[in-house]
């Protein structure tokens, strides 16, 4: 898959499947998004367009592509080597709208080398009292945490608080587990099930997947508007709560005080208030984070790492090339 490198430029692409978005960057952070809903009424190869457009490229060394909750894979894997998408099922938890798949599609035919980062979940390399849980998180904050890492930090809690809350913590420069959105803190569109979940459930108004996707803070107190001062106050605290549960893990691994970072489109406007909760500085990191963070986990393993935050990578990747 991953031929000799050539003198020259060079282009590695990150592919951030997000609630809202799918954004793409380079390792240098430039990045393109599209909004989930337009990218699912695009057709494969119109994507592959706007990518190109984008980056003045018809094709790239290397691409790292998220997709769904990434729980059917272990390895960073080959697009052509994942079964099932790299999906343990093909239904998820949370809003289908159809733009990763489209995304997905478009790799697929695109003829450029892609590899699949896999979710955190059971089957991960993780604490191994975490994996009381199935899932812990999606492949885009493995991305997050990638683009932590390699800037130089081995110890951190990174929370992703938007559209959903998910964290993760990261050990001497390895993931060691992770809260899913299910889990714990709210959202704002997504969240947990709480009793009147689940009664709701049991009496057959809802599903279980339509009482997550409306669980957010939005819905469950009757907010019109994601910026309202009570939406964001409400999403700080949860955040700030969740953080604060995952350093408890980072310190008894020996980890200390990590560093603290939030994510996610309210990322800059919650970052103080998150900051005074914690009693210590949270900082927020930009849009394009968890796409650039890909993209280096890309131009990493086209150097030829063969272990990812202590995910390892498939040595189909490598197989019978010299990098």
């Amino acid at each position: 898959m991953l031929g000799r490198r050539k003198a020259g430029k060079h282009m590695f692409i990150g592919v951030d499947h997000g609630t809202r978005a799918i954004r793409f960057a380079n390792h240098h952070g430039d990045g393109i998004a599209i909004p989930r809903s337009e990218a699912g009424s695009l057709k494969p190869e119109g994507i592959l367009e706007r990518i190109k457009d984008h980056f003045h490229a018809g094709s790239f060394d290397l691409v790292a592509l998220c997709y769904s909750m990434g729980d059917g894979i272990t390895r960073i894997t080959r697009i052509q080597d994942a079964e099932n998408r790299g999906l343990a099922r093909l239904s998820g938890a949370g809003i289908e709208v159809g733009g990763g798949t489209r995304v997905y599609e478009a790799m697929m035919i695109s003829g450029w080398p892609v590899v699949l980062l896999p979710g955190v979940h059971r089957g991960s390399k993780i604490d191994v009292r975490m994996k009381v849980f199935s899932h812990g998180a999606s492949p885009e904050k493995v991305g997050l945490g990638y683009y932590v890492v390699r800037r130089g930090v081995e110890n951190a809690v990174i929370a992703d608080a938007s559209s959903n809350t998910v964290t993760i913590g990261i050990n001497d420069g390895r993931i060691a587990g992770a809260i899913d959105a299910p889990i714990f803190a709210p959202g704002l569109l997504q969240g947990p099930l709480d009793v009147d979940a689940i009664r709701a459930v049991d009496d057959g108004m809802m599903t279980a997947n339509e009482a997550f996707s409306h669980g957010g803070i939005l819905r469950r107190m009757n907010i019109p508007d994601e910026r309202d001062e009570l939406a964001l106050e409400t999403l700080a605290l949860f955040a700030a709560m969740e953080m604060s549960a995952m350093s408890v893990l980072l310190r008894d691994l020996g980890a200390g005080s990590p560093d603290m970072f939030i994510a996610g489109d309210p990322a800059a406007r919650i970052a103080g208030r998150v900051s005074e909760l914690l009693g210590v500085d949270v900082n927020p990191l930009p849009s394009f984070a968890s796409a650039t963070g890909c993209a280096w986990i890309a131009e990493d393993i086209s150097g030829g790492m063969r272990s990812i935050m202590g995910i390892d990578v498939d040595e189909r990747v490598f197989r019978n090339h010299e990098i």
